[in-house]
């Protein structure tokens, strides 16, 4: 799911689609027209050939199975492939998706998705799409690709359709601008139609933070301090939208490849009848996304520097006549760090600058270079910022004139500075305080925590040192300081830390088998000490179950930047045994990666995706949710490495695709509920408004509708559920497993939620597995807890076989932990299994760590709790319950605990809790299960 995760109905452009209120543009069913890639004017073949190296080869080709190993691009986004369209200036390496490839907000292909410099592995760039009016439900929809070749540039052309408009848009890389990528677009109005603005989208869901600047008037820059646009509603638009015109987007510092992107917005002109007018054109910009507002015409009445109400009031009488068309000039510069001035110093030097101030260089020498050095007018509006190198060195391009060093560094240092840029020999010493350095042990996998005493500071460990945050109407958003340190007891773990002076409660943990250690520091500025803290020990161990956990992201996600070899990192620390890889959309084999790190006895991994819909159609008007399939092989150099498109498509339609291509694949509905809003036995009258894109079961797809939990299968609009294809037979409802728990604000109410859900299926009949997970995104989201203990013959990773491992986990012999350990049987049958006979005795063996805290269990027979047990604080508790039948039924059992100040230190947001899949009872002995009912 995409963290944590409010799939918004208006998600990236709710805001913007809000502008609706004053159009009379009615809003028309997605067209699905096919057409047919016209044919391309190939000059320049790859064959074997190696671009990469001949800087001045221009190339546009559309990629085949041959030459795809020499034009696939590499990097944490790279999703193209066989069937795109690549071209290249022997500097950047570019891809436009095919017409059949569809995105995440259009059913068709023809967007940007792949962007770097040619031979790293630096793809960090996500996709751009182009949306009238701002609304996800109107994408333009491509309808041919060609590409050409020139002497001077490389060249594919798309051209796309919507309701009202048309646009051909060019992508260009040229061979004197060899780190810009040039795109020129051209928008007609068609049959009549009329629409007001464009919006083109940047799709950088929680990934890289923008930074908004302005080199028509720096005075309307506002770095990386952002507006919120996506979740606010209309008003905020007033807000939000900047008359800047140019976005970066950077990388994280720690990125094997740095990389920036810098989306500058060169002209945007109406033409016709022999005149060009420019019109108005606005950034946006939050962690959800980045968008570019373009309107058909100037303002009636306004200068069009901002968006204020009487300017709002305007747009709906915008537009486009027949024989006008809508011009824009946009550039792409990519720089090869992760800061601003790899952007801003081509910028400058490409005479961005509406000011004739002359360019001087600012060289520098900082004493950390675990810092970033932040440049600012006098007046303290942003206009650039810069990364030293390992040696503490920097060097930019400023236009002459007085500013404003801000130093960010670790250890919460900060340190200003003012500096006149007179001469072109500008130099800077700056001397960061000294702080404290901590040496952290090595060899051992285990999770540090710091918590700070006293008047100490929270540590951020994660700090971008950009500052950035988004501000709504209430307060500024930042992301969450990171106060713990993963190690894996392998090469790569970090040695040393830098702490602010003070004193600190540090934590060692290596998950819920593990002991939970303890120690107090306290350091001065100056001080070198050594971590002494003892290595967690292994005290619960569970020799028949593998600790897994089938829902874990990374950077190769579109939503968040993580690095894969830290999610690797992560996961190990906390003695997380099986991994799935379910990235959105993209086919991803993390073992690579583990045998690399060393990590291969400690760690195993299962290929998978999560199958993630973004795009609201007419059949689905809520999209049709998440779900994770696994093992899910790659296929080589295939698009998202072989992700089958699945928007405008139902539940069963994928499950049976896959399922004829992969045909051992374990399908999981993921997180289909937030909370219980949706679930009582009628609707809040602003149900609609309740529902959530990603949370399936809040409208179950086609039929935009909450699922009731308290009604049968077969009635309306349940049966959705359970309507078969005619030629598959496939239901919708047809997954193996359902996600009970998700972490999330509302993470108690979320499994109650779920729970009432699954409890009304098996009671019916579908017998899915239940399943606890992670879903984690970044290093300050808990991965591999909560977690599921599956039952394998051979509970360890290096005898792991992931046949025995997926044939027990479908069956259901697992269980769903957030700390508590769990055995059962009933007579002699264990979970998943079936008890034949009238009455027999329920074993329970619950085992825990000192440190995680047990309530009591309760037993319940068809998901109703027939008796409950006090648990006492012992590590070690058996019990016997006597049960007895009246019909075929099943068994679960649900262990609570209480959080102690140390599991809440260890999982914030937790309780302890666990969770067994049921054993089922076959009252009469007849050999057939026959569901209880509701």
């Amino acid at each position: 799911m995409v963290k944590k995760h409010r799939m918004k109905q208006h998600f990236i452009l709710g805001a913007l689609s809000a502008l609706f209120i004053f159009s009379t543009v009615q809003i028309k069913a997605e067209q699905n027209s096919q057409a047919t890639t016209q044919t391309a004017n190939v000059i320049h073949t790859t064959q074997a050939a190696d671009h990469t190296n001949a800087q001045s080869t221009l190339i546009a080709t559309q990629i085949t199975a041959s030459n795809a190993p020499q034009l696939v691009r590499q990097g944490p986004d790279a999703i193209g492939g066989i069937g795109d369209w690549f071209f290249s200036n022997g500097t950047l390496c570019a891809i436009v998706s095919d017409l059949e490839h569809e995105g995440e907000f259009s059913p068709r292909g023809g967007s940007l998705i792949d962007l770097g410099f040619c031979g790293r592995a630096d793809d960090y760039f996500s996709a751009t799409y182009d949306l009238v009016q701002g609304d996800r439900r109107r994408p333009m929809l491509a309808q041919s690709i060609s590409s050409q070749v020139s002497a001077t540039h490389a060249t594919i052309i798309v051209n796309s359709t919507q309701d009202g408009a048309t646009i051909e848009t060019r992508y260009s890389l040229k061979k004197e601008q060899a780190s810009q990528l040039h795109i020129e677009k051209t928008i007609k109005a068609v049959d009549g139609e009329n629409f007001n603005f464009l919006s083109f989208i940047n799709f950088n869901l929680r990934s890289l933070e923008p930074f908004i600047l302005s080199t028509k008037n720096l005075g309307d820059s506002n770095g990386f301090v952002q507006e919120d646009f996506v979740e606010r509603g209309f008003a905020a638009i007033r807000k939000a939208a900047r008359p800047a015109n140019t976005l970066i987007t950077i990388s994280p510092h720690d990125a094997d490849h740095g990389i920036a992107y810098g989306w500058h917005i060169e002209s945007a002109t109406k033409a016709g009848q022999d005149q060009q007018t420019p019109v108005p054109t606005f950034l946006l910009a939050d962690e959800w996304s980045n968008a570019l507002l373009v309107l058909t015409d100037d303002f009636y009445v306004g200068g069009g520097s901002s968006l204020r109400w009487f300017e709002l009031l305007q747009i709906p009488l915008l537009g486009l006549d027949d024989d006008e068309e809508l011009r824009t000039k946009e550039i792409i510069y990519v720089g090869k760090r992760g800061d601003i001035a790899s952007i801003t110093d081509q910028l400058f030097l490409d005479n961005k600058l509406t000011s004739d101030t002359p360019l001087v260089s600012l060289k520098g020498q900082i004493n950390d270079p675990d810092s970033a050095v932040h440049i600012n007018l006098s007046d303290g509006t942003p206009v650039s910022h810069i990364r030293p190198d390992t040696q503490g060195k920097f060097e930019l391009l400023l236009p002459k004139g007085d500013y404003q060093l801000h130093v960010n560094a670790s250890a919460h240092r900060h340190l200003e500075q003012a500096v006149s840029l007179n001469d072109d020999h500008n130099r800077v010493n700056i001397e960061l305080p000294s702080t404290a350095r901590l040496k952290l042990p090595q060899g051992e996998a285990m999770r540090l925590i710091f918590t700070p005493l006293g008047d100490t500071k929270m540590p951020h460990f994660s700090d971008t040192y950009t500052g950035f945050a988004v501000q709504d109407d209430h307060r500024q958003r930042r992301k969450p300081s990171l106060n713990q340190i993963f190690l894996a007891g392998a090469e790569g773990d970090k040695k040393e830390l830098t702490l602010a002076a003070g004193k600190y409660q540090v934590y060692a943990t290596r998950g819920p088998e593990y002991s939970l250690e303890k120690a107090t520091i306290e350091l001065k500025q100056g001080d070198q000490q050594t971590l002494t803290i003892d290595i967690p020990r292994h005290i619960n161990p569970t020799p028949d179950f593998i600790a897994s956990d089938l829902h874990v992201h990374s950077g190769f996600s579109f939503d968040n930047a993580f690095a894969e070899r830290e999610r690797v990192r992560t996961f190990v620390a906390e003695h997380g045994e099986v991994m799935v890889a379910s990235e959105h959309d993209v086919a991803v084999n993390y073992q690579p990666i583990i045998e690399k790190m060393g990590l291969s006895k400690k760690i195993t991994s299962i290929q998978g995706v999560e199958v993630t819909s973004l795009l609201p159609t007419q059949l689905n008007p809520y999209t049709n949710g998440h779900a994770n399939f696994f093992p899910y092989t790659s296929t080589p150099y295939a698009y998202r490495g072989g992700v089958i498109n699945h928007e405008d498509k139902r539940w069963r339609d994928v499950l049976a695709h896959i399922k004829e291509s992969h045909p051992d694949a374990l399908s999981q509905l993921n997180h289909p509920r937030g909370d219980l809003s949706l679930s009582g036995q009628s609707l809040p009258n602003d149900f609609e408004e309740l529902i959530d894109n990603g949370q399936f079961l809040t409208h179950m797809g086609s039929a935009g509708h909450p699922f009731n939990p308290h009604q049968t299968l077969d009635s309306r609009p349940n049966n959705t559920l359970i309507e078969a294809d005619p030629a598959t037979g496939v239901r919708d409802i047809d997954f193996d497993l359902l996600e009970v728990v998700n972490p999330s604000d509302e993470s108690t109410q979320r499994t109650q939620a779920v729970r009432l859900d699954w409890m009304a299926f098996l009671k019916q009949g579908v017998r899915m597995v239940a399943t606890a997970n992670s879903d984690s995104h970044h290093a300050n989201e808990q991965v591999a807890v909560p977690r599921n203990m599956v039952a394998v013959t051979r509970a360890s990773v290096p005898t792991f076989s992931q046949q025995d491992f997926l044939s027990s986990l479908k069956a259901g012999n697992s269980y769903g932990t957030t700390g508590p350990m769990l055995e059962l049987s009933l007579g002699n049958k264990l979970m998943g299994q079936t008890f034949g006979g009238q009455r027999t005795s329920l074993h329970i063996k619950i085992s825990t760590t000192p440190w995680i805290g047990l309530s009591h269990v309760d037993i319940q027979i068809n998901g109703v709790t027939v008796t409950s047990h006090e648990l006492n604080q012992n590590t070690i508790q058996e019990v016997l319950v006597p049960l007895e039948f009246n019909k075929d039924s099943f068994v679960t059992i649900e262990v609570h605990g209480k959080a102690g100040e140390d599991y809440k230190t260890v999982y914030p947001g937790m309780t302890p809790y666990a969770f067994s899949n049921p054993i089922y009872v076959d009252f009469d002995g007849d050999g057939q299960w026959t569901p209880p009912g509701l």
